[in-house]
């Protein structure tokens, strides 16, 4: 289990620095049609198609660092106050319908970009981006949410608490 959680972290830190940088990316580009529509009246045409794609990419990379820190929404007020036992259960049961739910959106998402790749579909924006590009991110986003909720899962098996296992690590502190 060391072994997998490890190479999670080094995902998480890929997938972090990579949102980062989408991030910035998507600003600067918001700005730069602003400005552009403001002080010469001309659009870059393309500011909100990548705008989104930048975003979706950034989101789907930060679920597998948000799911191990404890970060997704849970609903603790009624679980916490169950039985050790009753948790675990909870815990690996949930663990699986996520694990299940994120395999399922894998395969669509592959699907999507497949299909998007073998028709050659481009978008209807003025740049034509190939859309099996950024539909590539969704199943790699969603296979790697498969991965860490299967870890989830595993730790929770083994005893170990997941929302903790790994909040301890440099990668979020000061972020609480």
């Amino acid at each position: 289990m060391t072994a997998i959680s490890a190479l999670f972290d080094r995902l998480e830190r890929v997938a972090i620095a990579a949102s980062i940088i989408f991030i910035l990316l998507m600003g600067l580009l918001m700005n730069v049609e602003v400005f552009g529509r403001t002080l010469f009246g001309r659009s870059t045409q393309i500011s909100d198609e990548f705008a989104g794609y930048f975003f979706t990419a950034a989101t789907l990379l930060c679920l597998v660092p948000t799911l191990r820190h404890g970060r997704f929404l849970r609903v603790e007020a009624v679980v916490n106050r169950l039985p050790m036992p009753l948790q675990v259960a909870l815990k690996v049961v949930g663990g699986i319908v996520g694990a299940v739910m994120s395999a399922v959106l894998t395969y669509t998402t592959f699907g999507l970009a497949w299909t998007s790749w073998s028709y050659g579909t481009v978008s209807l924006q003025a740049f034509q981006v190939p859309q099996a590009i950024p539909q590539a991110v969704l199943p790699i986003g969603f296979f790697l949410l498969t991965l860490a909720f299967i870890e989830q899962t595993a730790l929770a098996i083994l005893g170990r608490d997941t929302a903790d296992a790994h909040r301890d690590t440099e990668l979020l502190q000061g972020l609480d």
